[in-house]
């Protein structure tokens, strides 16, 4: 097994673009199943790709989606993110050619064919060295990261390999502007078109003359005639498309601003209040996992007996939606403290597919979801609470997928090792 420091930050930024660029081969080539799911693959984001292939087959719906990298040199790191005592976080991006299509019955019901921004959310952990200190995330017990992996020595908890660092705690999609030239030849196309049909209309009665008159002679001046007028049609198109394209970005760019707003205010908000528990809180890895948390829970069968949700039922019918994206930010709400319980609510926003019979559609949804976690909850060490040990009976389960020990029918209460959300509605 190995196991990774972390580099320096020029090292690190080269490094994050090559695992991006690795991630999306991975991803195009792989399915969903646990034998197959990238390795960069976090446990969290691949437990959710293998319920959202569940909910797929549900609905008889075949999915179908490819990563064509549009060039590996336009790539970059978006910027620099968190890096605090804990966690070191990168934020790559590589063009990409996206193909998602969407089947029902055997035909093809919806399809995305554009070029996008592939982001990956890469987390770096710091120090992570098998002989690395650390006490048990379950029990306290003094143990070393090695030794974890294989299960504590003192309370027999097991934790996930896999889980060692790095690792794409989460990924999403944003639409990129296409090609300029490309978007601009249709503007000169039909500007050429219509000049040089303008010139002729205009003049039909000279030429007609002219045809009439000189014959051949008269053709070949009116044809250069109607090239120059096509030239200059050509010209004013690319204006009119340059004009155009100028003012989407513009009406894009303001659009945005709301949105830049609430994520800066988010990256101050939370870190401001999750260090006064949480020393090495980081925003860009809570919101990373934040997200996974919540294809898990939307894509859930089953709400009543799913750990990770602790609320009343959702009003939304949350069974319809087969496929969501991460629009790349969220929006804090309302933080608090109270009776040693810490409460975080706040907006994420989604893109959206549905099914409903054969119909797909898509569209953007607001989750705004009200998370809870022991102020006094141990530090979260890079595992999930996969394998948990029943503080009733002693036996082992999966705490992320049953509330109550198979065992002993003991309940667990995970608010007190992670976060679980305890109210969900949509927008």
């Amino acid at each position: 097994m190995a196991f990774f420091s972390v580099p320096q930050p020029d090292a690190m930024d080269q490094l994050a673009k090559k695992m991006n660029n690795t991630f999306i081969t991975q991803l195009s080539a792989s399915s969903a199943d646990a034998g197959h799911a990238p390795k960069l693959c976090a446990a969290d984001l691949q437990y959710s790709r293998m319920l959202q292939e569940k909910r797929l087959a549900s609905k008889g719906v075949t999915r179908s989606v490819t990563y064509e990298i549009d060039d590996p040199l336009v790539s970059g790191v978006s910027w620099k993110m968190d890096a605090d005592a804990r966690y070191v976080t990168r934020l790559p991006f590589t063009y990409v050619n996206t193909k998602k299509d969407f089947s029902v019955g055997g035909r093809i019901n919806k399809s995305v064919h554009r070029k996008e921004i592939f982001y990956s959310n890469i987390v770096w952990r710091r120090g992570q060295q098998p002989d690395a200190p650390y006490a048990c995330p379950n029990c306290g017990g003094a143990t070393t990261l090695g030794n974890l992996t294989e299960g504590c020595r003192f309370c027999g908890t097991r934790f996930l390999a896999d889980e060692l660092y790095p690792k794409v705690v989460n990924c999403y999609t944003l639409p990129a502007a296409q090609n300029l030239l490309k978007r601009l030849g249709p503007f000169a196309i039909v500007g050429a078109i219509a000049m040089a049909a303008f010139g002729i209309a205009y003049n039909l009665k000279d030429i007609s003359a002219g045809l009439a008159s000189y014959g051949i002679l008269s053709a070949i001046g009116w044809l250069f005639y109607a090239a120059i007028a096509a030239a200059c049609g050509a010209f004013l198109g690319y204006i009119v498309g340059a004009f155009s394209i100028f003012g989407e970005v513009l009406v894009r760019a303001i659009g945005s601003i709301p949105t830049i707003i609430k994520y800066g205010s988010t990256k101050n908000r939370l870190p401001n209040f999750m260090r006064r528990y949480s020393p090495d809180f980081s925003t860009d890895y809570f919101i990373g996992k934040l997200v996974s948390l919540l294809h898990s829970i939307v894509y859930s069968d089953d709400l009543s007996n799913c750990a990770l949700y602790d609320g009343a039922p959702v009003a939304d019918a949350l069974s319809d939606i087969i496929d969501m994206s991460y629009s790349g930010t969220v929006d804090v709400k309302q933080c608090a403290e109270q009776n040693g319980m810490l409460s975080v609510t706040l907006d994420v926003y989604m893109d959206v597919f549905t099914c409903v019979g054969n119909s797909i559609r898509r569209g953007n949804k607001t989750f705004r979801m009200t998370l809870c976690r022991s102020a006094s909850a141990p530090e979260d060490y890079g595992f999930n609470v996969k394998a948990i040990q029943c503080p009733h009976c002693g036996g082992s389960f999966d705490a992320t997928k049953q509330k109550r020990c198979p065992y002993c029918d003991g309940s667990f209460d995970l608010k007190q090792f992670n976060w679980v959300v305890t109210k969900l509605v949509t927008k």
